[in-house]
């Protein structure tokens, strides 16, 4: 008995706040900082706040828009125009080309931006804004992902891949990819290149080199998420489950959600992973695959729209309605009612401010973030249940006693 009651504590994912777009607009894609401290939603208007809810402003066009993973630099793409602003709203520099953008990236400092545009045309800026490269190609890029080390660009196209230095000189390329919607990210050393499409996930080193290729589902993958650390690799499928990989492509479990699995996220030594699911519930597990918590939003989650910290404390998931800040909080426990499936194998001026909906739920830790008057909250019970199965044992020695 006092070894269950000692095990008994529980961890939970407590929504903290939640951001409503103006109007009859939608937010799609999230991202957050690295230390969780900034928070970035794109859509037909993005928006910008800080965890507590000190910083806050929104504005421009958001659907091809970035933040470095510092929290520091935004980067919005509006028709022809790439805009550099810092984490108060304010432009530090903007460039037209005359086309409009598809793609943009900036780096983790804020140092290096990347966009593509219409015609072909892929660009690269410094700090300040001067021009350090341009390459145009007939392709139409769909991503752009640059490394940690700033000493590589990845861009995308429908059916191949290219890897260029930041002055946009080409390093190397696969043209057998045949992609139909591909994800890529960077080891934190930026010695690994992870890639994924369809139903395959390869593996490359910085100069090109494979080190592996498997074909891991029978359906298509919907998000990929790459650990910082190399260690794990997180798939998001169409058959439902969260997939597992190491870094040698090896699967270590799938867990099973019941519908697609559209957003997936980990933190950056693969403890915490963060998946959503199409009904519009959000899932924290462990790095064996355990549930630590999970929770519901109000809508159907929109699709790659899950991010989570550094730490894995903090987690941020857009739904057709609103912008969901959600805590990782108490002591997880394994929950056996749900486990994995183990397997084998980027002129100055401020921005617009547009007004947005602020509604700060009940959270568990003071926050400087306004409460607004008629939130509301479901009271949990007094009664933890280590006392609970404490007082229930009690209970049963006394009848055995008087027995």
């Amino acid at each position: 008995m006092i070894c269950i009651v000692s095990s008994a504590t529980a961890g939970s994912l407590v929504t903290s706040w939640r951001e409503h777009p103006p109007g009859d607009t939608t937010f799609s894609g999230v991202m957050i900082s690295t230390d969780g401290s900034m928070v970035f939603a794109g859509g037909n208007q993005l928006l910008v706040r800080s965890w507590d809810g000190d910083t806050r402003w929104g504005g421009l066009s958001g659907n091809v828009a970035t933040m470095s993973t510092n929290g520091n630099y935004f980067v919005s793409s509006i028709y022809d125009n790439v805009r550099k602003i810092n984490r108060t709203g304010t432009e530090i520099w903007n460039r037209m080309t005359g086309s409009p953008f598809r793609a943009v990236a900036v780096s983790e400092d804020g140092s290096l931006v990347i966009a593509a545009d219409d015609r072909g045309y892929t660009r690269s800026w410094t700090t300040d804004g001067t021009n350090l490269g341009v390459h145009n190609d007939t392709d139409q890029v769909k991503r752009i992902e640059i490394s940690p080390s700033q000493s590589f660009v990845v861009v995308s196209s429908e059916d191949k891949f290219k890897v260029f230095s930041p002055s946009m000189n080409l390093i190397w390329e696969n043209d057998t990819f045949g992609n139909l919607d591909s994800f890529f990210a960077f080891s934190a050393d930026s010695s690994t290149l992870i890639l994924s499409g369809e139903n395959r996930v390869l593996s490359y080193t910085n100069t090109g080199s494979l080190n592996w290729e498997k074909e891991i589902t029978n359906d298509a993958i919907i998000d990929m998420a790459y650990s910082a650390d190399g260690s794990t690799i997180v798939l998001g499928s169409q058959d439902g489950n969260v997939w597992v990989l190491n870094k040698d492509g090896l699967v270590q479990w799938k867990y099973p959600v019941g519908s697609w699995v559209n957003g997936v996220g980990v933190s950056r030594d693969g403890s915490v992973i963060a998946a959503t699911a199409l009904d519009g519930t959000i899932y924290a597990l462990d790095k064996d695959g355990h549930l630590l918590g999970k929770t519901k939003t109000d809508s159907f989650i929109q699709q790659r729209s899950v991010a989570i910290s550094g730490d894995g404390k903090r987690i941020v998931v857009v739904d057709q309605l609103a912008l969901y800040g959600i805590d990782l909080v108490g002591i997880p426990e394994v929950t056996t009612s749900e486990t994995p499936v183990q397997t084998l194998q980027y002129t100055t001026s401020t921005s617009t401010s547009v007004p947005f909906t602020t509604t700060v739920q009940k959270t568990v830790r003071s926050t400087t973030a306004t409460t607004i008057p008629g939130t509301t909250g479901t009271q949990k019970s007094a009664l933890t249940p280590a006392i609970t199965i404490a007082a229930l044992a009690a209970l049963y020695i006394v009848i055995r006693r008087k027995i």
